[in-house]
C-alpha cells in the first residue's frame, strides 16, 4: 500500500551507513518513502510489525550477521508478494550466482540513479500485476 503522494515505500538494508544515507536521500527525491536498516536483523525487526506498508526491499547482498539473500528468504515467509532488488559490488560472490539463477533484479555498484529507479518500479509493478520478473 503507497501512502498518498508516495511513489512507494523502500527498505533499505545495506551497512554502509554513507551509502544507505545517499541511497534514502536519493530515493525520497524520486518521491519514495524511505525506510533504512543496517543489516538484515535490524530490518526483520523494523518490519516486523510494519511489513505490510512495504512496497519493496532493497537489499545489499554482502552484510554482517544475516545476508540479503537470506533476508530476502526470511521477508518472503511473511509476505511472499514483497518484491526484493538485490544490489553488490562484489561482482565475484557465490550469493550472486544464485540470486542470478532466481531472476530476482539485482543492481551492481556502482549504479546510476535512473537505474536504480527503474528497478524500483519495475519490482513493484511487476509485484503488483502479478507477473514474474526477468
Amino acid at each position: 500500500m503507497q501512502a498518498a503522494g508516495s511513489a512507494g515505500t523502500v527498505l533499505v538494508v545495506e551497512d554502509m551507513e554513507a551509502v544507505r544515507k545517499m541511497l534514502c536521500s536519493l530515493l525520497h527525491q524520486r518521491g519514495f518513502t524511505c525506510w533504512e536498516a543496517a543489516d538484515g536483523v535490524e530490518a526483520l525487526f523494523l518490519v516486523e510489525s510494519r511489513i505490510d506498508e512495504l512496497n519493496l526491499v532493497l537489499t545489499d547482498v554482502v552484510m554482517p550477521r544475516m545476508n540479503g539473500s537470506e533476508l530476502a528468504d526470511r521477508l518472503g515467509r511473511l509476505r511472499p508478494d514483497l518484491p526484493v532488488v538485490f544490489m553488490s559490488g562484489y561482482v565475484d560472490d557465490p550469493l550472486l550466482e544464485v540470486i542470478g539463477r532466481s531472476g530476482v533484479p539485482f543492481l551492481a555498484k556502482p549504479f546510476t540513479t535512473d537505474a536504480l529507479v527503474q528497478a524500483i518500479r519495475d519490482a513493484i509493478a511487476a509485484s503488483q500485476s502479478g507477473s514474474p520478473l526477468q
